[in-house]
């Protein structure tokens, strides 16, 4: 396991997490197929506002610059692995990403 990572598990019950709130199933709180569609955007976006370039960016998700590139540009989207990467070291991705999804949500209604 890397140093500069932090693995945290708990034992405890995920029960209220896996619940769908305020009696709505998941699918009608989320468009999952136009996030899916959006996802790459999304994503640009975030980089773009958290940085320089995409050299930056390829160095720090350790991928090619081309890779790099095509994220930058909105032409494919990460792994999960590398969102996940984006979710544990930067405190402010989730916030971020709920605040982006609710936007797109909202534009496309």
């Amino acid at each position: 396991m890397s140093d500069h990572l932090k693995l945290v598990v708990s034992n405890g019950s995920c029960a209220d997490l896996a619940a769908p709130r305020a009696g709505r199933s998941r699918s009608k709180l989320l468009d999952r197929y136009r996030l899916r569609m959006i996802s790459a955007e999304l994503w640009a976006a975030y980089l773009r506002q958290h940085f320089r370039n995409p050299e930056d960016v390829a160095a720090h998700f350790e991928v090619r610059c081309s890779t790099a590139w095509n994220w930058w540009g909105a032409v494919s989207r990460p792994s999960a692995d590398k969102v996940m990467l984006a979710l544990l070291e930067d405190d402010g991705f989730a916030p971020w990403l709920h605040a982006a999804v609710q936007c797109a949500q909202r534009g496309a209604a």
